[in-house]
C-alpha cells in the first residue's frame, strides 16, 4: 500500500521541487509528481492545449514508506531546498498522508501521467451529460460551465478544504 504525502511549495516552483525530490530520493518506487489539468486555450487564430497544475503550490509524493520513516528521510533534504515551504500535516503524523478517498479520486480522475484530460458532453434540458473523459459519471460535481472557454468548474473536498477546480469540458451540442 502506498502513502501519498503533500508538500506545500512556492507557487510556480512546483516543477523544480518535483525534479529535486525525484533526484534526491533513495527509495525505490517512490515518485514526486504534480497533478495537472489539460486546458483548451483558444484565440482568434488557433486552439492549443496547455498543462496547468491542478493544485498550484502543491507537490505530491507517492511512496511505500511509512510516515515516520518518510519524515526522517525526506525532511532533512526538504529543509535544505528553499522552494519547499512545508510538509502538510507534519504536526500530526496520523493525518499526514492523503486518505484513501482522496487518493482514489485522483487515480480515477487523472491518467497515468497524472494529467486530467478533456471531457466531452452535451446539455439536455438543464442537465449536463458527459459522454467521455474523467467527468463521465460524476456530473454532480460540476458547479458551473463556461461553454465559450470550454471549461467546467468542479467542487471537491480535498486536503481538508472544499476546492474549486477548473477542468476542460467541451459541450458538443445542446439538445
Amino acid at each position: 500500500m502506498c502513502n501519498w504525502f503533500v508538500f506545500f511549495v512556492q507557487t510556480g516552483k512546483e516543477e523544480i521541487v518535483c525534479d529535486y525530490l525525484n533526484k534526491m530520493s533513495s527509495n525505490k518506487g517512490s515518485i514526486a509528481f504534480i497533478p495537472r489539468i489539460q486546458l483548451i486555450c483558444k484565440n482568434s487564430k488557433q486552439i492549443r492545449k496547455e498543462l496547468k497544475p491542478m493544485f498550484p503550490g502543491y507537490v505530491f509524493y507517492k511512496t511505500k514508506v511509512d510516515a515516520e520513516s518518510f519524515v526522517s528521510q525526506i525532511m532533512p533534504l526538504a529543509r535544505k531546498f528553499k522552494h519547499i515551504i512545508n510538509l502538510l500535516g507534519r504536526e500530526n503524523i496520523n493525518y499526514m498522508s492523503l486518505c484513501e478517498e482522496e487518493k482514489n479520486f485522483l487515480i480515477k480522475f487523472c491518467d497515468n501521467q497524472h494529467v486530467v484530460c478533456e471531457s466531452l458532453g452535451f446539455i439536455k434540458g438543464d442537465r449536463i451529460l458527459v459522454t467521455s473523459g474523467p467527468l463521465k459519471g460524476i456530473e454532480n460535481v460540476i458547479k458551473r460551465i463556461n461553454r465559450h472557454k470550454r471549461r467546467a468548474e468542479i467542487e471537491w473536498e480535498f486536503l481538508g478544504d472544499v476546492r474549486r477546480i477548473t477542468v476542460s469540458l467541451e459541450i458538443v451540442k445542446k439538445v
